[in-house]
């Protein structure tokens, strides 16, 4: 077979929750619903002139001659499944793209640019697009409006650490951001260290020295998580000096994972939030048992 280096933008997409989906339904009724949510990654892919490389799973790997059609196929596909009604359970993608020098080998692609882009569809939460923050910034105008710069995080295997952004797909989604900071209106322009937060379809922003974020099953709390494995008051985020604090105040604890990095668990203990990662009220996040919250840390 013939090898050939060559610059494409490559595209990950994956199903969130498709463990629970085989769980919960019997296989052919599983398997038909994660296949109907990839048949709108593979129609998106190809009106944006790009093309399946394969399927891995319960996900697609696409490529494209450049990164706007990439970024134009990740938004159409988010939107066909969001206007789609549900197969058997509410199901979301998650996307990463990167672009950048690959080996064309029959038919196939390899190297650094396919692994980083693999590894950013598995740093997304259902219905999220992360690319790299530099790349983000040679999409499309139309597209650069609706990027969110995230942190900066370090890829397992690959050096050195890069800022990631989040490419938001339609007005709505952007809209769902909520700023928390004492007496500040939502939009205003915030300085300093942020941490922005995700759960069930809502964002938050915090500003530096905001209020705190309360977490757990009571409906006075900030976020609100259905899990039954979470207590009703089970942590607290707070700002502290220049850095955000997680506080687990739980009985089953609260297991935080920071980028693709083994989970920590936290019983009653504290832990500093920094660059892009999940947490579970309850539950290892990492172990796709229950729906995380999503946190970034924001730089200005």
């Amino acid at each position: 077979m013939s090898q050939a280096q060559t610059e494409r933008a490559i595209l990950f997409a994956d199903v969130e929750g498709s463990v629970r989906l085989f769980r919960r339904l019997t296989d052919p009724v599983a398997h038909e619903a994660v296949e109907a949510c990839l048949g709108h990654v593979r129609a998106a892919v190809g009106e944006a002139g790009g093309s399946v490389v394969k399927s891995i799973g319960d996900g697609v790997m696409a490529v494209f001659d450049d990164l706007a059609m990439a970024g134009t196929a990740a938004v159409a596909a988010q939107l066909r499944l969001a206007a789609a009604p549900p197969p058997g359970d509410r199901s979301r993608l998650r996307i990463g793209i990167h672009a950048g020098p690959v080996i064309a080998d029959g038919g196939d692609f390899f190297g650094d640019t396919v692994n980083i882009a693999s590894r950013l569809a598995g740093l997304a939460s259902g219905g999220e697009i992360i690319m790299d923050m530099a790349l983000a910034r040679r999409l499309a105008p139309v597209q650069r409006r609706m990027v969110r710069r995230l942190g900066t995080i370090a890829i397992k295997g690959l050096t050195p650490a890069r800022a990631v952004a989040e490419l938001l797909w339609d007005a709505d989604h952007a809209g769902t951001v909520t700023v928390v900071a004492g007496g500040q209106a939502r939009g205003a322009a915030l300085s300093g260290p942020r941490l922005g937060l995700a759960y069930a379809g809502r964002r938050w922003t915090l500003a530096d020295g905001g209020e705190s974020v309360t977490i757990g099953r009571n409906e006075t709390h900030t976020i609100v998580v259905a899990e039954p494995r979470a207590s009703r008051d089970h942590a607290t985020i707070e700002f502290r000096g220049d850095l955000w604090v997680l506080i687990d105040h739980s009985t089953n604890g609260t297991v935080v994972a920071f980028g693709d990095e083994p989970a920590i668990t936290l019983k009653r203990q504290e832990l500093i939030l920094h660059g892009l990662g999940v947490i579970g009220a309850g539950f290892d996040p990492t172990a796709d048992g229950g729906a995380p919250i999503r946190f970034t840390v924001l730089t200005a």
